[in-house]
């Protein structure tokens, strides 16, 4: 494939309200403070090259489109959408969109572009112009999925509807010529809810479609998705990339934070309740932290072609509906688990904006202060508390001037040893057993190899607060390329260990 770029994408989620949040910090600030001359957008076209400066190269923004106003939530959220084609004035307007897409190829960004195929606002445009397109309750009211009040589920029984969304995601893609809406296209797309369709068969008509139009560019459809099976299901309708939320629940479940604020080991009572979490909650149980995040890979390595090719899982600690790692999962964990997430196969590794930082607070949905279910569990004297998460405007990051440049040093190594290293983006995966000294159930140290036809890496990461000494230290014997591994074979808490053969 001539354009051939997912592989290598390492994702950078923006939320535009976080992102351009330049409110005073105290009243000093706010007794001076002047008009603001510059949109959201505007201020991110701006800032292009330092986001490319830590080295990702894919932008994801979130939906960027008119909030609707019917039972709005809070200060409205950017996923009750009342038009797909145009841009909200809380951001800007298009031509500052195009601009940014235009800025953000020129320093070797691709764009990614947050859109709801499930449903739109209540006032959406096509509710009055084509309310045909929208599911129903009895007697003819607008339907919505779950608690989502402020939404209209669309109705993909409709071929109609099927082709006008075909033309909205044409729209924003661009150059064909045909859509005609961003002289430069974007570059794929994030599915919001993308299983939750009434007619999943849209994606067997809709993908094929839009690639062909747009041949022979590489585009990226990476779907929010949650459960396996869910995953396989939009993998054989020729959906690119998804969420790996069992990823994401295995730290979830297993991690809890002490009265320090640190990272501990610790399966969540909850973990039980969560049909689609029984395999991983079994492998933690017999062989600890490790065998459930082995688990969770190796549930898509069984069946994933050899290779860089897809498709591909995005894998994360922090993002925009879960809030950020550092707060639920404390600092060693979220360094542990990235570790982790840039050396796996098929992975697309993902940030969300500030989380190079150290940010702590979940970035604006709905309300500019609230407090959000997004919380962590705190584990003190022999007890357990849940502790809620906070939603601000704005970014809180981590405190004081080198915490934050250690985050930022740390996730741009990874990101450099992810793109300097073949074998991690293309090459095959393996287990591999290290030799942890401590009861099985304790085990929280992964080992695997990636493997090249004339090269190979191996990689151990300790998940956990305890040190470990590796029997089976003779594997990392190689030429270390990240982190180090001690003369006794002993692997740090929290740290990664990359060696080449």
């Amino acid at each position: 494939m001539k354009d051939a770029w997912i592989e290598d994408a390492v994702i950078y989620q923006v939320n535009l309200r976080a992102l351009a949040a330049r409110e005073p910090r105290n009243a000093i600030e706010a007794a001076r403070e002047k008009p603001s001359d510059q949109s959201p957008l505007a201020y991110l076209e701006r800032s292009l090259p330092v986001i490319r400066k830590l080295g990702v190269n894919v932008l994801y923004l979130m939906p960027p489109y008119p909030i609707g106003h019917d039972q709005r939530k809070g200060i409205g959220s950017p996923y009750s959408i009342r038009d797909f084609t145009a841009v909200d004035p809380e951001y800007g307007s298009l031509d500052e969109l195009r601009a940014v897409v235009r800025r953000a190829h020129a320093v070797g960004l691709r764009v990614i572009l947050d859109i709801t195929p499930n449903h739109t606002s209540r006032d959406h445009v096509w509710t009055t112009r084509h309310p045909d397109f929208y599911v129903t309750i009895p007697g003819g009211g607008l339907y919505h999925d779950l608690d989502w009040t402020d939404t209209a589920k669309l109705d993909y029984r409709n071929p109609a509807l099927r082709k006008a969304m075909i033309d909205v995601y044409d729209f924003w893609l661009g150059c064909s010529g045909k859509g005609g809406g961003v002289a430069e296209g974007v570059d794929g797309f994030r599915l919001d809810m993308a299983h939750f369709i009434n007619n999943p068969s849209f994606w067997d008509e809709a993908l094929p479609e839009l690639k062909a139009r747009h041949a022979p560019r590489e585009l990226l459809f990476l779907a929010e998705c949650y459960g396996t099976a869910n995953n396989f299901g939009l993998f054989q309708r020729g959906v690119n990339a998804a969420y790996d939320d069992d990823f994401y629940k295995v730290c979830l479940y297993g991690y809890a934070i002490d009265a320090r604020g640190q990272s501990m080991v610790r399966l969540s009572p909850d973990a039980k309740h969560n049909g689609d979490f029984n395999d991983k909650r079994e492998a933690f149980e017999r062989g600890g932290l490790a065998a459930a995040m082995a688990t969770a890979v190796l549930n898509y390595e069984r069946t994933s072609p050899v290779g860089g090719r897809g498709p591909w899982l995005a894998r994360y600690t922090d993002n925009h509906d879960e809030g950020r790692g550092l707060y639920r999962f404390g600092p060693g964990a979220v360094r542990a688990v990235n570790s982790l997430i840039f050396l796996l196969p098929h992975t697309l590794p993902f940030m969300l904006t500030g989380q190079e930082f150290g940010a702590l607070n979940r970035p604006p949905i709905h309300d500019r202060l609230r407090v959000c279910d997004k919380g962590r569990r705190l584990y003190s004297s022999g007890t357990e508390l849940n502790e809620p998460g906070i939603e601000i405007e704005g970014t809180i990051f981590d405190r004081g001037f080198q915490a934050r440049q250690g985050w930022y040093d740390f996730f741009k190594e990874l990101i450099r040893l992810r793109r300097t290293t073949p074998e991690l983006t293309r090459g095959g995966f393996e287990i591999l057993d290290p030799g942890e000294a401590c009861p099985a159930p304790e085990r929280t140290v992964m080992a695997f190899e990636r493997r090249l036809p004339k090269s190979v890496v191996r990689c151990a990461v300790n998940l956990g607060p305890v040190a470990r000494t590796l029997s089976n230290a003779r594997l990392f014997k190689g030429k270390a390329i990240h982190g180090t591994l001690g003369k006794d074979g002993c692997l740090s808490p929290f740290s990664a260990v990359v060696v080449r053969e």
